[in-house]
């Protein structure tokens, strides 16, 4: 399984604590069995993985934010839901662990240490249980998957470190490709989106020159669209939030996410579906 697999993440030389606490902490790449790629001060992170797709040999890439913990036995679970949707679709091309489907629903369970706040009661994990991967039109970055024989890969034009995942998503569709948001859990230990800077706009402006007649497309920042006046207003909600209800996000981020894996019961979440099948057995 170890070999199907490769992550790879964009970090600054700033990030190096995060990426020592988070990512690479995750079990399978602590210990070696799945091997990542961390690609160092990047001008934008679409150009730099279209050159590490160029240069891939695994099946199945991995890209993630370097503030995301894999916890123990997300590997196997992917490993059983790319099987599983190979026998349902074999046309498909990117999996999510975030995705949105075409109705705007967020698809697919993580922890999100900026969001406790708003999930307390449920424990901090948002999102709902899924039977089976739902169709979606974009997905958060923090951590998705492509299939390499699908034959899609980045746009090495598209600016700065935003809206990469909904350019692949729609790539995909528009090479006749399909797209799903999985149930597969994982620790993300984020900052709280405070604002949308001058960087997301230029990425966001790139994208809807390019997909005009693609729009509008609900993405985890909210939606894209032609529309001149959603942008602007996008940013002013962002910000009164940031500054008048600041009791709705948080600040803290795990100092060990791997306990708060454990707290979760994650393992158990992940491997729930796969319960009496080979994968487990042979691990």
């Amino acid at each position: 399984m170890s070999s199907r697999f490769h992550v790879y993440t964009c970090a600054r030389t700033s990030d190096r604590e995060t990426l020592r606490r988070d990512l690479c902490t995750s079990p399978a790449i602590k210990s070696g069995k799945i091997g990542l790629t961390v690609l160092w001060n990047q001008t934008s992170a679409s150009s730099a993985y279209a050159r590490a797709m160029e240069a891939a040999s695994a099946e199945i890439l991995v890209f993630a934010h370097c503030d995301v913990y894999f916890p123990e036995m997300w590997f196997e679970r992917l490993n059983w839901e790319i099987n599983r949707l190979a026998s349902l679709d074999p046309n498909w091309a990117v999996v999510a662990a975030a995705g949105i489907t075409k109705a705007g629903e967020l698809i697919g369970r993580n922890w999100d240490s900026s969001l406790v706040p708003l999930f307390a009661e449920s424990g901090g994990l948002y999102g709902r249980a899924l039977a089976f991967p739902v169709p979606i039109v974009s997905c958060d970055e923090m951590a998705f998957a492509v299939r390499r024989a699908a034959g899609i890969s980045f746009d090495p034009l598209l600016p700065e470190f935003h809206l990469y995942g909904t350019d692949l998503t729609l790539a995909a569709k528009k090479h006749g490709k399909t797209c799903y948001g999985l149930d597969m859990p994982l620790i993300h230990n984020a900052k709280p989106q405070l604002r949308l800077g001058s960087d997301y706009v230029r990425s966001y402006r790139y994208m809807t020159r390019k997909w005009h007649d693609w729009l509008p497309v609900p993405t985890s920042c909210g939606m894209l669209s032609s529309n001149p006046l959603t942008l602007p207003a996008r940013r002013l909600r962002i910000r009164h939030k940031a500054i008048f209800r600041r009791s709705t996000y948080s600040t803290q981020r795990l100092p060990d996410p791997g306990v708060k894996a454990a707290e979760l019961g994650l393992r158990r979440l992940l491997a729930a579906p796969m319960v009496g099948t080979s994968i487990l057995q042979q691990n």
